[in-house]
């Protein structure tokens, strides 16, 4: 079985001798949290397994606008940035999100399938492409969150460092400070993980 079929976690578990192997386990309380304010853009970039809080977030704003008729004419927009290898092998929720991008429950879903083509496409490779977009969200108050593998992580938080330069005219610095002061007022948060 390759990790493709049976995913990193559940060969490491297969494996494992009833009574004789033990597994470490960590539970940590998320730190993903939606904006109160409805109308604040939201930036989701989860390639991978990372994808998977993004899902909870897609389900919340589902189950919000069948509650409250109101809720889709005030948000903002919802952007979502998933990567995996190959659309046809691991392409995890596929169906959901094309279906979320359809009825209008995300605005924007950007695909990157990085063994497609005869380049590797990841996340922060489209980022790059749309750069004006991604600031004008952080402009508007948006906030950003970030799941998955920590290399990919410091990539994608270069990419928004980057943007903020050529989309804002910023000098690298301050382009630095931008982006870290997103974090620390809470607008970029990312959950990540070293395998």
């Amino acid at each position: 079985m390759s990790v493709l079929e049976g995913g990193v976690c559940t060969n490491f578990l297969a494996k494992l001798k009833p009574e004789r192997d033990a597994a470490p386990v960590f539970v940590r309380p998320s730190t993903f949290r939606l904006p109160k304010q409805v109308s604040l853009p939201i930036i989701m970039i989860g390639p991978g397994t990372g994808l998977a809080p993004f899902m909870g977030f897609i389900q919340e704003f589902q189950y919000k606008s069948s509650r409250d008729h109101n809720y889709d004419k005030e948000k903002g927009q919802r952007m979502l940035y998933f990567g995996c290898r190959r659309s046809d092998e691991d392409f995890i929720y596929k169906e959901q999100l094309l279906s979320a991008r359809e009825r209008g429950v995300l605005d924007d879903l950007q695909l990157a399938f990085s063994r497609e083509g005869k380049e590797k496409v990841y996340v922060q490779h489209l980022m790059s492409k749309n750069g004006p977009a991604l600031y004008r969200c952080l402009e508007r108050g948006g906030y950003i969150f970030v799941c998955g593998g920590t290399s990919m992580g410091r990539e994608v938080k270069d990419a928004f460092v980057s943007l903020v330069r050529s989309e804002g005219g910023k000098a690298e610095a301050d382009a630095r400070a931008y982006v870290e002061s997103l974090s620390k007022s809470g607008r970029y948060v990312q959950e990540l993980w070293s395998v």
